[in-house]
């Protein structure tokens, strides 16, 4: 729904979006935000997974990835080294 209502990345919608994806895997695991750069990498590039989160709505993965991308550079992360620390 936010990808369709044209959320952006970097405004404050999206950092709620990214802050609560955080959240939710963080239930099982700790994630901080370099590991959702990995993960939000993954979801765009691994088969598996983009055709998971494409088949739910067409560009989907790569949507969320620039939110999360754009989250990690205002956090001072640089999304293109970020590493699964």
């Amino acid at each position: 729904e936010a990808m369709d209502a044209g959320v952006a990345p970097g405004g404050p919608e999206a950092e709620r979006l990214v802050d609560r994806h955080r959240d939710v895997f963080a239930a099982y695991f700790p994630l901080t935000r370099r590991m959702q750069v990995c993960l939000g990498r993954r979801f765009e590039t691994d088969p598996g997974f983009a055709a998971h989160y494409d088949g739910i709505r067409p560009g989907l993965a790569a949507w969320f990835r620039r939110l999360v991308d754009a989250s990690a550079r205002a956090h001072g992360i640089d999304p293109d080294t970020a590493t699964w620390e």
